[in-house]
């Protein structure tokens, strides 16, 4: 019972929120950006990585290929930071079934600002 009141009482919150125009999430933040950030981190549905993704599988990498990326994630997953680093291992984290963790492996620098 109590967990059918909780489920009433979000939808009448989120049907409230519609109705007065407002949103939790602003319209600009939603979007996405044409080019991610390297090392950025999603969620896709796929069975496959697109191209520019890794999925956050543990694997291990080779620095010289990926220098930039190295350069963001250092030995904090694995490796031995002289020839090799690790992705992070995110698999079995997902919240939704058959959806998984995807590293960018190309894409902007992020810088700080």
């Amino acid at each position: 019972m109590k967990n059918h009141l909780w489920k009433k009482a979000a939808v009448l919150s989120l049907l409230a929120v519609i109705l007065v125009g407002g949103t939790a999430i602003s319209p600009k933040q939603a979007q996405a950006a044409d080019m991610p950030y390297l090392g950025e981190i999603t969620m896709y549905p796929y069975t496959f990585a697109p191209r520019g993704w890794l999925k956050c599988e543990g694997q291990i990498l080779s620095i010289q290929q990926n220098t930039a990326l190295f350069s963001l994630l250092g030995t904090n997953f694995g490796g031995n930071g002289v020839n090799t680093f690790a992705l992070p291992d995110l698999r079995g984290a997902s919240p939704v079934p058959n959806v998984d963790y995807y590293i960018a492996t190309q894409g902007m620098f992020p810088t700080r600002e």
